[in-house]
């Protein structure tokens, strides 16, 4: 006998450790987390959108969503079941992560006393778009089950819109009717051991759904509608043998968070190997002559891009670069051909031909002024002087002139030099014809200095 009743407590310990232990206080859950996918997703697919504390969204502890006090009635094939919760509206959480309500298709609420998926799944319509309501004259006969309105009249009578919610707590009764259940509630009834619970009203008075309303709510999977759209400005592209491109390839999914995921999972491929490759981030290599379509995918989307490879054009080795300018040369005139022999200190390149609208400088002939400006014939043509005597002055002219005694000898600056004479000396740049404007401006402002200093002597001496 002992060993009967040994075996059968052995055998109903076996059974409790394989029975799933009912949920309790414990299974409260703190955090809401809200993933984000696409249809045929697996669960571990879905990106975290965002994972919040119930303070984070509770507004009587400083939270950012507005809590509502809303009564809800159920009726569960043969009993009224009623609800008073104090909590968020979904659609309001959804709009406060960020989510594309519009492109929601379906919403699926995981729990923590149910172990395998989601425990229950809703199309974002029958959630958030169907009207609901909370039917204060429904009851229930206890020994048939049948609905009737509790005032003998419309069981509609008094329905109120409600809209679905996430409760942060709540108070229910059974086997109650909404007008009686408004008279004994009182909210501190209210308890946060069922939270995140989720309620969401009855669309019609005989709609048997008292079970959906799930309890210990801790992840929300939101699938979205269509798949991501695919897309690339390279539709067609004519290579060479041995060259290669990057394709360029946007994706606009649902949300921002998927276009990274969808991207590191492009497929690549190529209808023609031979004649170009593709790699996983979309490099192609050209290995020969031909045609290939280069296709990107991603589940249903995809995009191509079709690739013609032609032969490498021979080398024209006599033809220049299509600008006509080599590497390494000065910009010339197109053709090539212009050469720059090397400066030399004190030495002029003079033109092998003088232009047609330019005289050549006389040889012998003094200047005629106190200063002398050279200015290249064919600025075009001829390199610049370097180191080239514009202007020069004796000390002695210099000296009378600063004395109100000047010398016919010296009146010509430059015409009568002795080894002491100063002279101004200007290195013209590269470009002859700015170089000259700027030997003949310099000279002209040392000829200005000098008179204007030569009129202030004699009008100080006065």
């Amino acid at each position: 006998m002992k060993k009967r009743i040994a075996a059968a407590a052995a055998f109903l310990a076996l059974v409790l450790l394989i029975l799933p232990v009912p949920a309790r206080a414990d299974a409260v859950t703190d955090t809401i987390t809200i993933g984000v996918g696409y249809y045929g997703w697996s669960e571990d697919q879905y990106i975290e959108k965002a994972t919040y504390h119930w303070t984070e969204l509770d507004d009587w502890y400083g939270g950012s969503l507005d809590t509502h006090d809303v009564i809800y009635s159920y009726y569960s094939g043969s009993r009224t079941y009623l609800v008073a919760a104090r909590g968020f509206y979904v659609r309001d959480l959804l709009y406060y992560a960020g989510i594309d309500v519009g492109s929601v298709a379906s919403i699926d609420f995981f729990t923590r006393d149910h172990a395998n998926g989601a425990y229950r799944s809703f199309s974002a319509y029958s959630l958030l778009y169907m009207p609901r309501y909370y039917f204060p004259n429904l009851a229930a006969n206890e020994e048939t089950g049948e609905i009737y309105a509790y005032d003998d009249d419309d069981i509609w009578n008094g329905a109120t819109y409600v809209e679905s919610m996430l409760a942060l707590e709540d108070y229910t009764e059974w086997d109650v009717p909404g007008a009686e259940f408004e008279q004994l509630y009182d909210p501190s009834m209210l308890s946060p051991n069922a939270r995140f619970h989720l309620f969401f009203g009855q669309a019609d008075p005989s709609e048997a759904s008292t079970s959906s309303a799930a309890k210990y709510c801790y992840k929300i999977l939101i699938t979205f509608a269509g798949t991501p759209v695919l897309s690339t400005d390279q539709t067609d592209m004519e290579l060479k043998i041995g060259s290669g491109r990057k394709i360029d390839l946007y994706i606009d999914a649902e949300d921002g968070l998927l276009n990274e995921y969808v991207r590191n999972n492009i497929v690549w491929s190529s209808s023609d190997e031979s004649v170009v490759s593709v790699a996983p981030d979309g490099t192609v290599t050209v290995l020969s002559e031909g045609d290939a379509v280069i296709t990107a995918s991603f589940e249903n989307s995809s995009v191509s891009v079709n690739v013609h490879v032609a032969a490498d054009a021979a080398p024209n080795e006599s033809a220049g670069p299509a600008n006509g300018e080599g590497e390494g040369d000065s910009p010339g005139d197109g053709t090539g051909s212009q050469t720059r022999p090397e400066d030399s200190p004190g030495q002029t390149q003079q033109p092998t031909e003088p232009g047609p609208d330019t005289e050549p400088p006389p040889e012998n002939d003094p200047p005629d002024s106190a200063s002398e400006v050279t200015l290249p014939e064919r600025p075009a043509e001829v390199l610049p002087i370097t180191g080239r005597q514009i202007l020069a002055i004796s000390p002695k002219a210099l000296a009378g002139a600063m004395q109100g005694n000047i010398d016919p000898a010296y009146d010509a600056a430059g015409s009568k030099m002795d080894e002491d004479s100063t002279q101004l000396v200007i290195t013209l740049p590269e470009k002859p014809a700015v170089g000259a404007v700027s030997a003949a401006a310099l000279g002209a402002a040392f000829t200005l200095g000098v008179v204007w200093e030569l009129l202030r002597y004699r009008k100080l001496k006065r």
